[in-house]
This record gives C-alpha cells, structure tokens and sequence, in this order.
C-alpha cells in the first residue's frame, strides 16, 4: 500500500539516519557497549538493573544521547526509558515553538 502524500511528506521530513545523528558512529558505539555489558548493569535513565542477558539485550537497550545531544550518557539505558525521555524533550520543545493560545470564553454567564 503507498503511503498518501501528506504521511509521505512527515517520513520524509525525519531524514536519514545520519542525519537525525544515529549514523555510523553512533552504531559502532552502541556495539562496543553491547560488547561491554553485563546482565545487573544500571538504566542511565531509569536507575534500574538491566536484567536481560547479553543474547537478548540488543533488541531492549538503546544508547542513550546526552540532553544536549552532543555525546552520550555512560552505560546502556533500557528502550523504555530512553524512548521516553525523548519524547518528553520533544513534546516540551514543540510546545516552546507553538504559539500561545487565546483563553477561551464560555458561552454561558455563570
């Protein structure tokens, strides 16, 4: 099934993967800290042990970038948490970006 244009045109607009910073050299890093871990390793965003053993733990770890998306927070964080955390920054950003609303009347006198 095609997509229609207006969901082509927000595909479109994410970019590549390298350009929304997840290229090769976020790859390469995220494999030496798989080779890295060990199952009780702590969520840099959540706090929590990791539990998964190594097999199973490149489906449910992420590696999780700083909140200024310049480097990485140390360790793995866990795909919840790390998901998470960027849509909570996304949604703050778009709501900066949006402009105020007007206070709304109701149609009634109380």
């Amino acid at each position: 099934m095609a997509l229609r244009r207006r969901d082509w045109q927000r595909w479109a607009r994410k970019g590549n993967t390298t350009q929304r910073g997840y290229g090769r050299a976020h790859q390469l890093e995220r494999e030496r800290r798989l080779a890295a871990y060990r199952p009780g390793d702590i969520c840099a965003h959540g706090g929590e042990p990791l539990p998964w053993p190594r097999e199973i733990a490149r489906r449910w770890l992420d590696l999780p970038h700083n909140p200024t998306r310049t480097g990485y927070l140390p360790g793995m964080s866990c795909r919840y948490h790390n998901r998470k955390d960027g849509a909570i920054r996304a949604t703050l950003q778009r709501r900066q970006q949006r402009p105020p609303q007007p206070a709304t009347r109701s149609s009634r006198a109380w």
